[in-house]
């Protein structure tokens, strides 16, 4: 393991990452395994996942804003969960319903550190509950090592950037530039700060049961917008108060031309 992670590291680029937790699956009891750089608590990108289902936790927990690699993260210790299914598991009560319906059992999250700064997380799961031995969380803690190694050049001024192209399983995009251009529609939309807005955007996916990545993508492309006084509307529906779906919105010029025209 120790080698193959050496390697991995060694041939650096936009695949470090990825071989890094291929690594982890081949190497340590893990069913699954994803990075994702963070900057503080709200803003997380994945860099990359080994398969589906690791993505789909890496999604859970950006959408409800909770989660192990959330309190990984906040505290800069590891998360070690041997069964997100077991109902004496209370600290995350949404998030894991969702993530034991995946078919997740045993979850271990590792925070990514350079000195005193956090960079991100290690998000580790398998399919069958129980505690890692000391051997694995020792293989483990190597990983998170050499995660750190493997991102160092994506956030160097010159690297990739957590903003870069990074790669799903199926070689798709993992970034959520959707998400954040979501965001600022909805504070132009509704008048509110950042975090208030992606405070919304994760409260109606969540109603909705629709990932926060589908809901961003209707808000960008105007199917869907947030009105001042909170209510949601799709395009067309109309509001109270409203002469269309857009009619308030700053970045619409058509509803600037109305607003122009004598009433």
């Amino acid at each position: 393991m120790s080698q193959a992670l050496a390697d991995a590291v060694a041939a650096g680029g936009s695949e470090a990452a990825l071989a890094v937790c291929r690594a982890c699956v081949e190497w340590l009891p893990m069913t699954g395994a994803s990075i994702t750089m963070m900057t503080v608590a709200e803003v997380q990108e994945p860099v990359c996942a080994t398969d589906a289902v690791s993505a789909r936790i890496d999604e859970l927990q950006f959408g409800l804003g909770d989660g192990p690699c959330v309190e990984s993260f906040r505290t800069g210790r590891a998360v070690l969960v041997p069964d997100i299914a077991d109902p004496a598991e209370t600290r995350w009560p949404v998030f894991a319903a969702a993530a034991a319906a995946t078919g997740a059992r045993g979850m271990f999250v590792f925070p990514l550190q350079v000195g005193g700064a956090r960079i991100g997380v290690l998000d580790c799961y398998r399919d069958a509950p129980g505690p890692l031995d000391d051997e694995d969380l020792t293989g483990a803690l190597r990983t998170a090592d050499a995660a750190v190694w493997s991102l160092l050049d994506r956030t160097h001024p010159g690297g990739d950037g957590p903003s870069g192209s990074v790669s799903a399983p199926d070689g798709s995009a993992l970034v959520r530039a959707e998400v954040h251009q979501a965001t600022g529609m909805l504070m132009a939309q509704a008048r509110l700060d950042a975090p208030s807005a992606l405070a919304r955007l994760r409260a109606y996916s969540f109603s909705a049961g629709r990932t926060i990545t589908e809901v961003a993508d209707d808000v960008v492309a105007r199917r869907l917008r947030l009105h001042p006084d909170g209510v949601w509307s799709n395009a067309g529906s109309g509001h109270p108060g409203q002469r269309d779906a857009r009619s308030d919105d700053p970045v619409d010029s058509s509803s600037r031309d109305d607003e122009e025209k004598p009433s």
